[in-house]
This record gives structure tokens, sequence and C-alpha cells, in this order.
């Protein structure tokens, strides 16, 4: 896994597997971003201390070296602008997940990060179909998806839950 454990693929863009040391700046993005995550995400207010934020990405990291999962710290010029992930990896398909910072919005990252991602799993033979799950009531997630190629499966009525409501997921695929 050393070869994915950074990925580059524009002057700007840099995805890097988590470190403990970037603990306390995610931390603070996610404090920051909160009020915005909660509406699409369902575990922001789990964090409430740099504890959680530094157990998570030891957990991440335990899951990357294992193969099963990958979180990367999405950097734009050096920045962190959100995270891009593969929640899983079974059986060479993955399951992604993204967020980012209200600032960086609406500039492309985020499509150029997960294209970044797909690319370098497909090329390591990682993964060969890829699956995106969108809130129905998440318009730019959709969006992402269908602008990166991925194809509309189905709908999971209540997949996702988002503190005491049930919200349906659109279910997009993507593969080789």
């Amino acid at each position: 896994m050393e070869t994915l454990y950074e990925l580059h693929h524009h002057p700007h863009l840099r995805l890097s597997i988590q470190q403990e040391s970037d603990a306390a700046e995610i931390f603070a993005l996610v404090q920051q971003e909160k009020p915005r995550l909660r509406r699409t995400l369902p575990w922001p207010d789990s964090v409430t201390h740099i504890d959680d934020s530094l157990n998570t990405i030891k957990t991440n990291r335990h899951e990357f070296a294992a193969g099963i999962a990958a979180v990367y710290i999405i950097r734009w010029d050096d920045v962190i602008a959100g995270i891009v992930s593969f929640n899983t990896i079974q059986d060479r398909e993955g399951e992604i997940g993204y967020w980012i910072a209200e600032k960086f919005e609406g500039k492309g990252i985020v499509s150029l990060s997960v294209r970044t991602m797909i690319d370098a799993y497909m090329n390591a033979g990682r993964v060969r179909r890829c699956i995106i799950k969108a809130s129905v009531e998440n318009p730019r997630s959709n969006a992402l998806a269908q602008r990166l190629g991925f194809r509309f499966y189905g709908q999971k009525k209540g997949g996702e839950k988002l503190g005491d409501r049930r919200i349906d997921q659109n279910v997009y695929h993507y593969q080789v």
C-alpha cells in the first residue's frame, strides 16, 4: 500500500493518508464546518474533542494498512480542505465518501480528488467498481457522481440516518 500512501494528480492537489499529527487541524476544521456538515453527514456531532479526531485517525490508519479502507486528507495548496475516502474496500469494490470545507466548494476540488483516488486504486488493481451513495437531499453529491461518469443504480429507501430522520439515498456505480 506504500505507493497509495500519497496521491498527486494536479499541481495544487495532494491527497495523503491521515497522520496523527493532523488531528488538531482536522478537529478544528470539523468544528468550524460542523453546522454545514451535519446537514448531510451523520457523524459531525460525535466529534467533540481532539481525541475523537485522533482516535478516528488511528482507526483509519489501521484500516488502510489492512487494505480495507483508505481515508485521505485533501490538501489544496498545502491547506487542509477536506477528506476523500474509500470508506470500505472489499472484493475490489470501494465505497466512496467525501466532504470539503465551504471555502473550497465549487472549485472542482472534490471531483478532482475523487477522480485521482479512483484512478490510483484502479491502476493498482485494488478496485474495479466504485460506489457513491448520495442523499436525495444533497444535489451537489448527486451531481458529482453523475459528472464523474457514475451510473445511477437505484435508490435505497431510508439508507441514511441523519439525526432522528431516515433519508433515501441514490446509489451510483462506476466500473472499469
